[in-house]
């Protein structure tokens, strides 16, 4: 849908221009100096005469410096416009088409969605008029429907669209990232106890049990299990490889309970492991086999990973390691939940500091 735009500019005056797409193609016409009603009523014709196909009858010229907008793939090579032409829809349609080629289809849509939302939010505006006053209108609007959660990760998304165009030399962009929403750190995930453990595999079935057994004993990601073949699994060897965010791919040992449930799995081993579920299903499932073991409402199928983590820690694995097999960016993100997924085993080792009482008074939960 084209839209209108009012163009003004300090001590200078006032011009009105149509933005719209062709084939895909950005494009930018100017109506001139003149009055809202006068470029409304030429915005109404515009959008006839493009609904028609006849822009031949234009009756106003090209804005002098706007041309016709081709993206190719590297977002670069082909642009004509002055940088000053390139509008917040070209700066989404490049970061969808690196999304495309460089993350998975699941990324691509959700980063599809969150730039729609901007665009409404903030509209097809000029890049150079993306500044922070644009932003913190668009985030107070935005809170009024969303959670902040929501409002960070579109702003993420932007910023993320914003690095990528610079690195491939577009001008006229903001030179700093938009600043997040300040929110509290997320509640970690619940794990687990060995009691809980037992208690839930005693209530799961057939290929239910053979998920959080799977879960339990790799430590992988819901997706990264629903998401596992079987020529990624090396029983010989004894590891597998998991393909996990953003293509990482990181190897795992495959331990003896692990094994075992491997070498009896039912059916052929090729393709999938679980070829039955889809990631709802599962968290549906698991919902629902949680319930019926009277485990605590807390408890999601994250907790399984969780359960992994706090287990090895619990048996004096560092937390490097750890991080390595849970696949996590940086140690610094398992860091972040270190205490809280075993709280525990956190209070044996401050329990054994003694700096300010008598010696030989040392306390230990």
């Amino acid at each position: 849908m084209p839209s209108l735009r009012k163009r003004s500019r300090s001590g200078k005056r006032t011009t009105w221009d149509i933005r719209y797409q062709v084939n895909g193609k950005s494009r930018v016409y100017t109506i001139g100096e003149t009055d809202r009603r006068t470029a409304e009523r030429i915005y109404r014709d515009f959008c006839d005469l493009l609904a028609a196909g006849r822009l031949d009858k234009l009756p106003f010229r090209p804005l002098e410096g706007f041309q016709k907008v081709d993206l190719d793939k590297s977002g670069n090579e082909g642009l004509t416009e002055k940088s000053s032409s390139r509008i917040l829809s070209d700066l989404f349609a490049h970061a969808a088409e690196y999304s495309k080629h460089n993350k998975s289809p699941k990324t691509s849509e959700r980063e599809s969605t969150a730039f729609q939302r901007l665009l409404e939010g903030i509209g097809d505006i000029p890049l150079v008029d993306l500044s922070v006053e644009v932003l913190e209108k668009y985030k107070a609007q935005r809170l009024k429907a969303v959670s902040k959660s929501t409002v960070n990760i579109e702003i993420r998304m932007l910023n993320s669209a914003i690095h990528q165009a610079a690195e491939q030399g577009w001008t006229g962009l903001p030179t700093r990232g938009f600043k997040l929403l300040r929110q509290i750190d997320k509640e970690p995930p619940k794990w687990l106890s060995r009691e809980q453990i037992k208690t839930l595999l005693a209530t799961a079935t057939g290929d239910y049990r053979r998920f959080i057994e799977f879960c339990l004993n790799t430590g992988c990601r819901r997706n990264e299990v629903l998401e596992m073949r079987w020529e990624n699994i090396d029983l010989t060897r004894c590891q597998l490889v998991v393909i996990g965010k953003m293509g990482k791919r990181r190897t795992i040992p495959i331990n003896n309970d692990l094994s075992k449930m491997l070498q009896e799995w039912p059916g052929k081993h090729l393709g999938l492991l679980f070829t039955k579920f889809n990631p709802n299903q599962i968290s549906m499932a698991f919902k629902r086999i949680r319930e019926q073991a009277g485990l605590p409402s807390g408890i999601s199928v994250h907790s399984l990973r969780a359960t992994f983590a706090s287990h090895l820690i619990e048996q004096g694995v560092d937390i490097y390691t750890v991080s390595r097999l849970l696949g996590h960016s940086s140690v610094t993100v398992t860091e972040k939940h270190y205490l809280a997924l075993d709280p525990a085993h956190a209070r044996v080792a401050v329990g054994t500091l003694r700096l300010t009482g008598p010696p030989g008074d040392e306390q230990v939960d």
